[in-house]
């Protein structure tokens, strides 16, 4: 198989720690891919609300969507390492943007991935993908 590439910023302007649980632990006895996904929503979520953008239940009745995601392993994560997620907005369009995410271990420096979700902006009245409101690009670029 051909290896993943995708462009990472080199800047990332927000970082959030967590700690591995045994539940993020896999039967290979690394961080498992299930459990990394579930750890860049935590990131992703963490990086939203440090910009004041929400998610879901917004007064504008619209909501966000995961539309594409790509990961690239570059190392094991094991129990009871820190991981820091480096995280920025990028690749604006009409209905959405990309998230890219930096993963290294706290203590090492160790790279452990790179990943970037693609998001939509959505309607769930309408049914479909809309113009992002132009205050959730403002913060996020912020």
């Amino acid at each position: 198989m051909a290896k993943l590439e995708f462009a990472v910023p080199e800047a990332f302007p927000f970082s959030t720690d967590i700690a591995l649980l045994r539940s993020h632990i896999n039967a290979g006895n690394h961080l498992g891919n299930d459990a990394l996904v579930s750890l860049l929503n935590e990131a992703r979520g963490r990086f939203l609300a440090s910009r004041g953008v929400r998610e879901g239940g917004r007064d504008d009745g619209l909501g966000m969507v995961n539309a594409d995601m790509a990961v690239r392993y570059l190392s094991e994560a094991h129990y009871g390492e820190v991981l820091r997620f480096d995280v920025a907005a990028s690749d604006f369009h009409r209905c959405g943007f990309d998230i890219a995410y930096r993963v290294s271990d706290v203590s090492s420096g160790r790279a452990v991935a790179v990943a970037k979700t693609a998001h939509l902006v959505v309607s769930p009245e309408l049914g479909r993908a809309v113009d992002a409101p132009a205050e959730m690009a403002a913060a996020l670029k912020g």
